[in-house]
């Protein structure tokens, strides 16, 4: 019995910490001449646990005598290319579906829907967790047409005003978001850099998780039964 009082105590206090560490998750993307990228780190217990990983810029080439867009993808274990062929095998076979087998790819669809209504639901219950620890735009952008320059600088500045609201319903802010937006007029320019941190602690993340998990195993019961 005194075995089995240890044991819970001890695993009531792990959960605990457990529940207590925070996840940061850091993003960064780039967008110029000669820089183009989006970075993406999750690390927690900071330093100890880091995972990165960099996506460069996604490339648009021909194979097979079609468009296609490719990447490569930079992670700690090694560098890796999409797959252009088992993709575009992919996007043939949904094809083929969907003239040959009508029925069969609505039933596809409503699968579909329903994991992205699954996959929202889990977001949401996550978003009211998450704290903003730095949010940084800065963006340089022209037209030949001066006047055309001005005129999406009210347009942006609208843009600006509807995403920190948003930001403001939705997340945790730690700080104050920083977005800067340079015209340059008389020249065809854009460039941007986006730079954020979010945390969240693993406690919200499991919770979630496991409140997502069995309202699907409910649903696929009650649908089953």
């Amino acid at each position: 019995m005194s075995n089995w009082i240890i044991f819970s105590v001890t695993s009531s206090i792990l959960m605990l910490m457990l529940s207590r560490i925070n996840i940061y998750i850091d993003i960064h993307f780039c967008r110029r001449k000669d820089d183009d990228y989006i970075e993406v780190s999750v690390s927690a217990l900071r330093p100890l646990l880091v995972y990165t990983i960099k996506i460069p810029v996604i490339e648009i080439v021909r194979y097979n005598d079609l468009p296609w867009i490719t990447s490569e993808i930079k992670a700690p274990q090694g560098g890796a290319e999409t797959h252009i062929a088992r993709e575009q095998r992919f996007v043939k076979k949904i094809a083929e579906i969907f003239v040959k087998n009508p029925q069969k790819f609505k039933k596809l669809m409503r699968a579909v829907k329903r994991y992205i209504r699954i996959y929202r639901k889990y977001i949401n219950s996550l978003v009211a967790s998450i704290h903003c620890e730095k949010l940084d735009i800065r963006a340089v952008y022209g037209f030949d047409d001066a006047a055309f320059t001005g005129l999406m600088m009210g347009a942006f500045g609208a843009a600006r005003g509807l995403l920190l609201a948003s930001l403001h319903n939705r997340l945790i802010l730690e700080a104050k978001p920083n977005i800067n937006i340079t015209p340059v007029y008389g020249q065809s320019h854009f460039e941007i850099e986006f730079r954020c941190i979010f945390r969240i602690r693993l406690g919200n993340v499991i919770t979630a998780t496991m409140a997502t998990l069995t309202n699907s195993l409910h649903r696929e019961a009650t649908r089953s039964g």
